[in-house]
């Protein structure tokens, strides 16, 4: 009987530094090498995963890593399909991620490891990879891959301290709380302030462990709720905070509120 085989490729032309495959399969692929830098995981399944002239099993809860041209390859050990996701990231991307952490990084630092054996981290790469696949918006998307590729280097780089990061954090939250019915991006904040904008981010995420993009998010939704108790329709509601539509505004407005803009509306407390 033939097994049903399947691939899928995310690739957005907003977030042109991200390749992001999932498949399932048991062919044997010979060893290569990417320019990329590359993580990926099974999601079921067991491989025999090759990097230079090491060789891993990898099994649940473990990721595999592959630096730019490193020679690699990554096999099923039977005949079972197995179920992966491997995502292929822009060098160049990664370093500016990388510099945020540590400001002495002027290239791409390659991680020291092959494997990481870490649950947390298994977890949080599949929830990124199944919302890179979801409809949800692209600057949500970008926002949750910032923030796990943050967290993933900050585990091998030193990290820079700055006495000046309190001003700069006060100075960008007011701007954001200003401007909240803008839909401001990271780019746009890294210009305003002449900041590297994976510095920025990382700041937010140090100060009170959200991304900019999730923080204006928050404010927006604040103000929404005001609105909505206030009587605003919905349409409006959403229209008034800037929301890209009526969809991002409910999907967003359920994850803060746990509830639906129109449950809110009828049912709110004052």
């Amino acid at each position: 009987m033939k097994k049903n085989t399947f691939t899928k490729i995310f690739k957005d032309e907003k977030i042109p530094y991200l390749e992001l495959r999932y498949t399932n399969s048991n062919k044997h692929y010979k060893k290569h090498f990417h320019d990329t830098f590359s993580l990926g995981i099974n999601e079921q399944g067991v491989s025999i995963y090759t990097n230079n002239d090491k060789s891993y099993t990898l099994d649940e809860n473990m990721l595999s890593i592959v630096n730019p041209y490193a020679v690699h390859s990554c096999n099923a050990c039977s005949e079972v399909l197995n179920i992966y996701y491997m995502l292929y990231l822009d060098i160049s991307w990664c370093k500016e991620v990388q510099k945020s952490i540590d400001d002495k990084v002027n290239e791409f630092t390659n991680i020291p490891l092959d494997i990481l054996e870490d649950k947390v981290f298994y977890d949080e790469y599949l929830t990124l990879c199944k919302f890179l696949f979801s409809d949800n918006h692209i600057s949500d998307k970008e926002d949750i891959l910032i923030d796990f590729f943050i967290k993933f280097f900050s585990l091998f780089l030193d990290k820079t301290e700055d006495a000046n990061t309190n001003k700069e954090f006060d100075k960008i939250v007011f701007f954001l709380e200003k401007n909240y019915k803008e839909n401001i991006s990271i780019k746009e904040l890294s210009k305003f302030f002449n900041l590297n904008p994976y510095y920025i981010i990382r700041l937010f995420k140090s100060k009170i462990n959200l991304t900019p993009h999730a923080f204006l998010i928050n404010l927006k939704i604040n103000k929404a709720k005001e609105l909505l108790q206030q009587g605003h329709s919905i349409s409006d509601t959403a229209l008034e905070c800037g929301f890209f539509d009526q969809s991002h505004f409910h999907k967003n407005f359920v994850k803060i509120v746990a509830t639906t803009p129109k449950e809110y509306k009828l049912n709110f407390v004052q």
